[in-house]
């Protein structure tokens, strides 16, 4: 959704683009612009080159990143002046920093190349209706909607066993795994696509929390999936075994490492898709923890209640933190500081962003 300061600033560059022309010269500044090699990465129609085009282009609204963080800004003639003297301050979203080099300008030609691409880009197109941007945020809100709703209500005794009783309990996994699935991939789609429409702006000290909290996270989500737990899914049958590990810290350390990392990705990332895609998955982490121990409770009845008592859910709430380390041992914490160590390395290939400060 476009805000009305978006709005009225597209306004502004339009009426502001006559005034610029007369400050340089259109024909010169093209000139320069297949001189400077410009012309080789940035078509003037509209088609296919390394860069974005020119075509269309003043008054729209642009996906950029600055400073590694993402935001919407308006094509106008100070954006553009900009992109010239200083290419890497904000780079449009899908290409690579560093593409475009700062060239050596002399007096006056930042002026006529500005003069050319205001021509260029003429009178932006028709905005979209207002249902189109809207659209896209309604995207990710109904594929999260869909993604919580959807773990939540097919694990349910009322809807779970009826169609375990048609399916069988294998037929019954697949169609939910395929499911899940599918909202899944639809709320990551839908969160790629979406409008950067900001609510807060991060301070930067924000980026820290994740860089601090994801250890933490790994370490949960490599012990909870190696270690034998009746919380797990097929592990029912293990509620009578003395707890071991991480399940005296917690007994849903891998549903903890996945709240820990919505939660610590909410400070930083201030705008509505973020916070529809982490605040859910934190949302989902933390109701499936209740909803399974409910469901637990039920389906296991007397067998359940030692096991609950000696475990918590809250993390560290039982104590036991010496028994509970020496039984993890060394190779879960490598794996969790190696996955870490990953995660630092791609997430600007994967996510787009550094996960640095």
């Amino acid at each position: 959704m476009r805000t009305l300061p978006a709005l009225a600033l597209a306004g502004l560059c339009l009426l502001l683009a006559p005034h610029a022309l007369a400050d340089g010269d259109p024909a010169r500044g093209k000139q320069l612009l297949f001189e400077r090699g410009c012309a080789a990465c940035h078509s003037f129609d509209g088609s296919a080159r390394p860069g974005p085009t020119y075509h269309s282009l003043v008054g729209k609204t642009r996906k950029v990143v600055t400073q590694e963080k993402p935001r919407e800004i308006v094509a106008d003639e100070a954006y553009i002046r900009r992109s010239i003297v200083e290419p890497n301050h904000d780079v449009v979203e899908g290409y690579m920093p560093g593409a475009m080099p700062g060239l050596a300008m002399r007096e006056g030609d930042v002026d006529h190349l500005v003069a050319a691409i205001l021509e260029i880009g003429g009178a932006p197109k028709a905005e979209p209706a207002k249902g189109a941007k809207d659209g896209s945020l309604r995207a990710i809100a109904s594929a999260t909607l869909l993604f919580v709703l959807g773990h939540i209500g097919l694990s349910s005794v009322t809807l779970r066993r009826p169609l375990i009783q048609r399916l069988s309990e294998k037929g019954f996994q697949g169609i939910y795994s395929l499911l899940v699935l599918a909202a899944f991939v639809w709320m990551i789609f839908a969160y790629r696509a979406a409008p950067y429409v900001e609510l807060w702006r991060a301070p930067p000290w924000t980026r820290w929390i994740p860089l601090v909290v994801m250890p933490i996270a790994f370490f949960f989500l490599v012990c909870g999936y190696s270690t034998q737990n009746p919380t797990q899914m097929m592990q029912e049958k293990a509620v009578g075994a003395e707890p071991r590990g991480i399940v005296r810290i917690t007994r849903h350390p891998a549903l903890w490492s996945f709240a820990l990392w919505g939660m610590a990705h909410l400070p930083p990332n201030g705008d509505v898709a973020s916070i529809c895609l982490f605040g859910g998955i934190t949302f989902l982490a933390i109701a499936g923890m209740l909803h399974i121990d409910s469901r637990r409770k039920i389906a296991l009845g007397e067998a359940w209640e030692p096991f609950a008592a000696k475990t918590s859910l809250v993390p560290f709430a039982r104590g036991g933190m010496g028994k509970a380390i020496a039984e993890i041992g060394v190779v879960r914490f490598v794996v969790a500081i190696l996955l870490y160590v990953g995660m630092l390395h791609g997430h600007r290939l994967v996510i787009g962003v550094s996960a640095m400060p």
